[in-house]
């Protein structure tokens, strides 16, 4: 907080302590600190106070919204179920926001469609349980399901574009004269529908599109989602990337210690990276299929602790890095295992899926030194093709041109080269090409270096029963086919003249 606005929150919080019973002063408090970004002073000052208003419905709904924006989301169901139990309003919205915690934060769909569920029952054409009903089953791999409930939603809203949007992911066109590439073009070309819903309207016209080999179409949809997609953000920053590389380079300079596999050891994790779109899903979905090893998805425990890092600005890395002692990158690594547990149960071997979570190795290393770590690339076209057909966030914003996704490669890695250096054998590289060439030739190294047997099961990961949740849901449901390397050539044609390739590490 800057100083005025610190010392406005030190006198609500003053007076808060004066009169707990005052739940004004408390909501105050709380919506000034989530204006400063602090949901966790928000959360906490909530948890503080919330046994002077036991019997308040709308004060147990705060509480859970704001556990819920911290994290805290065994706290955040509790104090939402407590909100129930008082006759708050409007359940059907509660049970959703239930919902959508097991859903994206406990990692436990089957709850979370029961609690959707509940919200039906409770009002049968509530668009947002529907919705996020639908998104259960899309990760699910439950494609009918997933479209009776999008298909739901736009019956009970006709004008929601983002139900199209997403059910041309569970569609698959066959010409271009789709009655869904038809609606979807009148929402694209409406003025009056937001720009945000037209940019994602377009990006499904170009997914479209290439399903029934209409290219050029694609290519146009897809320019024109990325033009659109760049003005809602600021422009990508080559250099502060690279200062952010030569930053790790400086604060991680030297090898760490190598893990050795301890069959005794309570939890191994594996933390699966690399740059978005080149087949970490996929890897993630074979190594699951394997019996000693639990898929975690893409955990938010690392991610959340380095956005608090850069929030701190440019020196942030290296100021949080001098601050820690050993101790405290002992307990960061406790409370990462504890916060697995509470999602994925008491296991052993278990994998971390989050691509971007290569910029965090050498944190990572530091407070979890048995932990292993598999990188994954791929032909630099395919790969940046498919990021520029996907709409990514502001944090990225290097996808909305596609020489801007070639440099982003090349940055990554140089960093990946540095890592190799640093980590040794508990880094390894898999290649998405060779992957689905020679499946088992690629993954029995990996499984050795981590302890583990090839099991034929690895090739079975299409048929395992379990959510995901990335842009490639769909194609880790399927048997491994290679038609997506090579896949820039049906877009050669319109690719702009590019530099030399990013060298592969």
């Amino acid at each position: 907080m800057n100083p005025a606005v610190a010392r406005q929150f030190d006198a609500l919080c003053q007076r808060l302590a004066a009169a707990p019973q005052r739940l004004e002063l408390l909501d105050e408090a709380a919506a000034l600190a989530v204006q400063q970004g602090d949901q966790a002073r928000a959360a906490t000052l909530y948890l503080d106070y919330i046994a002077h208003h036991q019997r308040h419905a709308g004060a147990q709904f705060n509480c859970g919204y704001y556990c819920r924006a911290a994290g805290l989301y065994p706290q955040a169901i509790a104090h939402y179920q407590r909100a129930l139990e008082l006759g708050i309003s409007q359940p059907e919205e509660v049970y959703t926001n239930i919902g959508v915690i097991y859903n994206e934060g406990l990692l436990q769909n089957n709850n979370a469609i029961a609690a959707f569920q509940e919200a039906l029952r409770i009002a049968p054409g509530y668009v947002p349980a529907l919705y996020n009903l639908a998104n259960c089953y899309e990760q699910n791999g439950d494609k009918k399901q997933a479209a009776h409930y999008f298909s739901r939603v736009i019956h009970y809203a006709p004008n929601f574009a983002m139900a199209y949007v997403r059910l041309a992911d569970v569609h698959q066109a066959e010409t271009s004269a789709d009655p869904l590439i038809a609606k979807l073009q009148q929402l694209m070309t409406t003025q009056r529908v937001p720009l945000n819903e037209r940019i994602d309207a377009a990006y499904a016209l170009g997914k479209l599109c290439n399903d029934c080999g209409a290219y050029a179409e694609a290519w146009q949809y897809y320019q024109q989602a990325n033009q659109w997609n760049a003005t809602t953000m600021p422009a990508w920053d080559e250099n502060r990337q690279r200062a952010l590389l030569q930053s790790l380079q400086v604060e991680f300079n030297q090898p760490l210690p190598r893990a050795t596999v301890d069959a005794d050891a309570a939890q191994q994790p594996v933390f699966v990276c690399g740059m978005f779109r080149s087949g970490s899903t996929l890897l993630e979905q074979m190594l699951g299929g394997h019996s000693a090893i639990s898929s975690g998805g893409e955990l938010e425990f690392f991610p959340r602790l380095w956005q608090r890092i850069q929030a701190q600005g440019d020196g942030g890395l290296r100021d949080y890095l001098a601050q820690q002692r050993e101790q405290d990158f002992v307990s960061l690594g406790r409370d990462y295992l504890a916060f697995v547990t509470e999602r994925l149960g008491d296991v052993s071997y278990f994998t971390d899926k989050r691509p971007d979570s290569i910029w965090l190795l050498g944190l990572i290393k530091r407070a979890l030194p048995q932990a292993k770590f598999i990188v994954t690339r791929r032909h630099p076209l395919d790969n940046a093709l498919s990021v520029y057909f996907t709409r990514l966030g502001s944090s990225m914003a290097y996808a909305n041109r596609f020489e801007d996704i070639l440099r982003y490669i090349e940055v990554e890695n140089e960093l990946l080269r540095h890592w190799q250096q640093v980590l040794g054998d508990d880094l390894q590289v898999v290649n998405y090409d060779q992957l689905v060439a020679a499946p088992q030739q690629q993954l029995e190294p990996v499984l050795a270096e981590l302890g583990l047997d090839w099991q034929e099961s690895c090739l079975d990961f299409h048929r395992r029963n379990n959510s995901v949740r990335t842009a490639s849901v769909w194609q880790v449901r399927q048997p491994l086919y290679q038609s997506s390397s090579g896949r820039w050539r049906n877009y050669a044609d319109f690719l702009p003249e590019l530099p030399e390739l990013p060298t592969q590490p």
